[in-house]
């Protein structure tokens, strides 16, 4: 590489290029390979890579026989032949959210073990164990943020400290786990209003969880909980009025970078809608995907909305099956039958931004 020509400009350059390419790139010689693992890149990176960057397909293999589990990135429509993350340890585990192209991971079952990654870069930290016991661990929610403030990223623990079954009575508490400054968690004051549902979606330094509508009231004015990394603070996010507030109904996913609602109580439809303005919470439907289950079939059963790619279409899962959406022309198109014979369980599918974010910087 021409030696006269600035190292800012040339990290301004790779800064445009897409994350795969890139990749690519460090292999061609150690000059550069050395610029693209500069410090300065990822956030560089992550700044033109909103809307921009290509929208990778993962497939996380459970492998039944062996109880373990794996990451394969889809090429051309196809899974590659060989994993590019093996994940740690024996069990099965479930994705609680991305941020910043980094994974985090929670292992189901009694055993509170959770990790974060950088598939792309090969890179898994494992997070240490809390010391505070949670009385349904199955029902605790993990979350992955950045603090903007800090340029740190925190991982969040809402867990429940009490629990009365008979009537459903609860306690609720928060802690705060900061990446590369502390080897433990660290308690805060604030918790939720109510038990968090499902995996959470990271947008505008916030991540978004459902309220679990086992345990919210009747006159419930948001289904939506957002926790801010920076003020470390609670709070519950307006929406659009829906024909029901139960939450099993109702799906958060990524839109590139925006917050966005999927309503599965319609039955016969599903409606996609999007926080376009988070300032002003202004919400605005997208999508709306003619659906019709089979007689007795939930349609949040049927179909899966797994988010957006970068051509503007939805990908969607129909069993094994991965599905497009193209809303110009309202119609769908099958992608990939998955199928990983007899030893596989089900599988799962993320939309996913890859990023040069590393855990040693």
């Amino acid at each position: 590489m021409n030696e006269k020509i600035p190292r800012e400009l040339i990290l301004e350059i790779f800064s445009r290029i897409p994350i795969r390419w890139l990749f690519q790139l460090s292999c061609v010689c150690k000059q550069w390979c050395n610029l693209i693992d500069d410090p300065c890149l990822p956030n560089m990176h992550l700044a033109q890579a909103t809307t921009r960057e290509e929208a990778l397909v993962l497939i996380h293999w459970f492998h039944v026989k062996h109880r373990k589990s794996n990451l394969q990135l889809m090429k051309e429509h196809y899974p590659s032949p060989k994993a590019i993350l093996e994940f740690p340890n024996r069990g099965r585990y479930d994705l609680e959210n991305s941020c910043h192209g980094l994974l985090c991971f929670v292992k189901c079952g009694k055993e509170e073990e959770a990790f974060v990654s950088n598939p792309l870069k090969g890179e898994l930290l494992m997070l240490p164990r809390s010391i505070i016991m949670s009385r349904w661990p199955h029902l605790d929610r993990y979350g992955l943020g950045f603090d903007s403030s800090t340029k740190r990223y925190k991982i969040v623990r809402v867990f429940f400290r009490d629990f009365d079954c008979a009537n459903q009575g609860y306690q609720l508490g928060a802690e705060v786990y900061t990446m590369g400054t502390t080897s433990s968690w660290r308690e805060i004051s604030q918790v939720p209003c109510y038990p968090l549902y499902k995996k959470g979606v990271y947008a505008n330094g916030a991540l978004h969880w459902l309220v679990n509508h086992e345990f919210s009231p009747d006159d419930l004015k948001s289904m939506v909980i957002s926790f801010d990394f920076r003020q470390e603070e609670f709070k519950s996010i307006p929406h659009q009025e829906f024909s029901s507030k139960v939450s099993k109904w109702f799906e958060l996913v990524d839109l590139r970078g925006y917050l966005g609602m999927v309503d599965f109580s319609l039955g016969t439809h599903i409606e996609i809608w999007k926080l376009k303005d988070y300032e002003k919470k202004e919400w605005v439907r997208e999508y709306r995907i003619d659906i019709k289950p089979p007689h007795g079939v939930p349609i949040n059963e049927y179909i899966e909305v797994v988010g957006l790619m970068e051509d503007g279409e939805i990908l969607l899962k129909h069993y094994e099956t991965l599905v497009a959406y193209n809303s110009k022309i309202n119609g769908l198109r099958c992608i990939q039958i998955l199928s990983g014979g007899l030893q596989m369980d089900t599988t799962q599918v993320y939309v996913y931004t890859g990023s040069l974010v590393s855990f040693s910087q």
